[in-house]
């Protein structure tokens, strides 16, 4: 094999998705791939996790080279213990909450791995998700860290300011390891992104909430709107292909009142968002129940997919630079201000809130490494394309079209 790509990043973005989606996949189709292929190839599996499923699925096949089969089966092992921990972490957290008066509420990934995978090895998780409200979230997290977590990077606003501007308090890392995100909102404040956000929910999530083992979930209805407005309206889709294979487990696994769900979506403002996430979820596995009939119903335009596509495999390392650019080119100076001097917009569209920037040379020391940084990547022809595809999405969920 050569060392040099000998595919671009879009093609190989395009075989990857095709390698972990359901159905056979034919391996005569990485025949002649070269060893640099391999390496673009592998470098997106881990930055998406992706690794444990390609083990699963090709972990045996001569198709793939040995060392690359060598380092998804250790990756799988890894992913393999850390689900282990995870699963004794979602306890022992929400127990220590429960026991001092919180309702805590496991989100995403803690259902989807244990309830929804055959194997949780295979749904990897960097984090654990637990929604609180907005009245008690800094009291949670005082109580957890009273219990030895701890912040794993500086605090940069003041833990009021946190509750007003974030959806989630800063990340702590509890004593055996695991990071626990603390949400008080399941999706970020309006005007904090180049489009708009659906209706809160969270109330309702409360009511409708479910019980298993102990630990509180939403359910299936409110979990599968949460994997769509979290996937496209906070990420605009670098959260990864996860998110298809998380949809389509769960669809398997769950059924879904299509109807039901499809009005909810129109009340509540995650429509364009809805048909985006379930028409690639339908590309992903195109015999889910229901889901054919809801995406020919509400038809999303070709180009818009294909983007969307190659956003599912964006490079993490440049998302922040694109995101820059992207909310230039979607026209919003309000949001490009804030973005340029470092601040962001509070709930209930008060003053904006500035971040202590001290650790990072206070706001010029700050400025100046971000503009470089963000120059530099603008010359990077995928860096452009890249803003271009968020740009795109966007202006799909604005109703631009």
């Amino acid at each position: 094999m050569t060392t040099a790509p000998s595919m671009t990043r879009s093609a190989l973005r395009r075989l990857l998705l095709k390698m972990i989606a359901a159905g056979p996949f034919d391996t005569a189709a990485l025949a002649g791939l070269s060893e640099g292929d391999w390496s673009v190839l592998d470098l997106m599996a881990g930055q998406h996790r992706l690794q444990p499923m390609l083990h699963a699925r090709f972990g045996d096949s001569p198709a793939v080279p040995a060392d690359m089969r060598d380092q998804w089966r250790a990756s799988y092992r890894y992913w393999k213990m850390m689900a282990v921990a995870a699963r004794s972490e979602l306890r022992k957290t929400s127990r220590i909450l429960q026991s001092a008066g919180y309702e805590p509420i496991a989100l995403k990934g803690a259902w989807l791995a244990e309830h929804c995978y055959e194997d949780p090895a295979l749904r990897p998780l960097r984090d654990l998700d637990i929604l609180v409200t907005p009245e008690t979230v800094i009291g949670a997290f005082e109580c957890l860290q009273a219990n030895g977590y701890q912040p794993l990077d500086p605090i940069e606003l003041s833990l009021t300011d946190i509750v007003r501007i974030e959806k989630h308090m800063p990340p702590l890392q509890s004593p055996t390891g695991i990071c626990i995100e603390l949400h008080h909102r399941m999706w970020e404040v309006e005007g904090q992104m180049d489009h708009m956000f659906p209706d809160r929910i969270e109330a309702e999530v409360r009511a409708r909430a479910i019980v298993v083992d102990g630990v509180r979930y939403p359910c299936a209805e409110d979990m599968l709107a949460h994997l769509i407005v979290h996937a496209v309206y906070s990420h605009r889709l670098d959260c990864g292909p996860l998110v298809l294979s998380d949809i389509a487990m769960m669809l398997r696994s769950t059924p879904m009142d299509w109807a039901r769900l499809w009005d909810r979506a129109r009340s509540e403002d995650w429509v364009e968002g809805a048909a985006l996430v379930l028409a690639l979820v339908n590309r992903h596995d195109p015999d889910l129940p229901g889901l054919n009939d809801i995406v020919a119903a509400n038809p999303v335009p070709q180009d818009l997919l294909d983007g969307a596509a190659d956003l599912l495999l964006q490079d993490l390392e440049t998302r922040r630079s694109a995101g820059f650019f992207a909310t230039l080119r979607a026209g919003l100076p309000g949001t490009f201000r804030r973005r340029v001097r470092g601040h962001r917009q509070g709930d209930g569209h008060g003053a904006d809130i500035a971040r202590d920037l001290a650790h990072e040379g206070g706001f010029w020391g700050w400025a100046l490494k971000r503009t470089g940084r963000t120059l530099s990547q603008w010359r990077n022809p995928e860096v452009r394309r890249q803003s271009g595809q968020l740009a795109a999405i966007s202006r799909w969920l604005n109703r631009e079209h």
